[in-house]
């Protein structure tokens, strides 16, 4: 990752009215930054959003997190606010984001890596850095584009695509962009990539969306951003997993489900056909199936009141 073209600090003075940047503590910190992240990420050099006072603790928490770009109400609630370089405004998404586009990837000049034992398919596409680990098969019309890492015994089926671009649509600056994702792909060994599966690469330099040893993605799957999944998992046809969900061992995903953003599942749990999963799921759960079609106001209350018990 070459980082930004020019000093963070000449960034943000240009763009201080814009976002309404009020305050800059400990600015001497923006000179080790070295490009954006979330609140967990482990690169050097991180800028992360931390919308509230949770995502500010593990933000502080985190060692490689130089600066933290928050609100100015989590900032004037926050005791150790000269603690870490904190960059308070109004607007303190849009202004992660402008600075997440505004990186400049370093040339990818690298050729693929294909191990002599693996077998490629002429008409599929490999581009930049990917390597292709002994004994994995690639099939016709499969796309991977690198940072990539496809382990040993990998079967990847026609027409699937690795490391792509998600969808990452976001207002800045009263325009609607696409977000660009900077990261790469790991495949363990002997996992299972169905035709038309798509596996979207990490939204961060250095990081890498997972797929763990010997679990299979179904027909037409969609795996977000910056997901993990771990060993021996089966995720069925269909299946949407939205970005940073974080999946167990031995899991079992049925056809159609979806995985909301950032949930994570136990090991061993299984998710039924068609399940629609918004919170997180214990190891060993059972989730039943269906998502049957109710009233939306009447549903939202009902789960409203039912997650406020579980708080209490």
């Amino acid at each position: 990752m070459a980082g930004w073209p020019e000093s963070l600090e000449a960034m943000l003075d240009r763009v201080t009215a814009e976002f309404g940047i009020t305050h800059v503590t400990r600015p001497q910190l923006l000179r080790s930054a070295r490009q954006t992240g979330f609140v967990w990420t482990r690169q050097p050099g991180v800028v992360c959003l931390a919308a509230n006072r949770h995502y500010l603790s593990l933000a502080r928490s985190n060692p490689d997190v130089v600066a933290i770009i928050t609100s100015d109400e989590v900032a004037s609630r926050d005791p150790n606010a000269g603690a870490s370089c904190l960059i308070a405004c109004e607007r303190p998404e849009e202004l992660y984001l402008h600075l997440h586009l505004r990186q400049h990837p370093a040339a990818d000049t690298r050729q693929p890596q294909v191990d002599a034992s693996a077998s490629v398919d002429g008409s599929a596409v490999l581009r930049g850095d990917v390597k292709i680990d002994a004994g994995a098969w690639i099939g016709p019309r499969v796309v991977i584009s690198g940072p990539a890492t496809v382990g040993c015994g990998v079967h990847v089926e026609a027409g699937a695509i690795i490391g792509c671009d998600g969808l990452y649509a976001k207002d800045v600056s009263g325009k609607r962009c696409h977000i660009p994702h900077y990261g790469g792909v790991i495949i363990g060994d002997d996992a299972f990539v169905h035709a038309g599966a798509v596996i979207v690469r990490s939204a961060i330099a250095g990081e890498a969306t997972s797929i763990g040893s010997e679990t299979h993605v179904g027909v037409m799957a969609n795996v977000g951003h910056d997901v993990w999944v771990g060993a021996r998992t089966t995720i069925s046809s269909n299946v949407v997993i939205a970005g940073r969900a974080r999946i167990g061992t031995d899991v079992w995903i049925g056809a159609s489900a979806t995985v909301s953003n950032a949930v994570s599942i136990g090991d061993r749990a299984k998710i039924r056909i068609g399940s629609v999963v918004v919170r997180d799921v214990p190891t060993d759960a059972d989730v039943s199936s269906g998502n049957f079609a109710l009233d939306h106001a009447k549903a939202m209350r009902t789960f409203t009141r039912e997650a406020s018990r579980e708080k209490r």
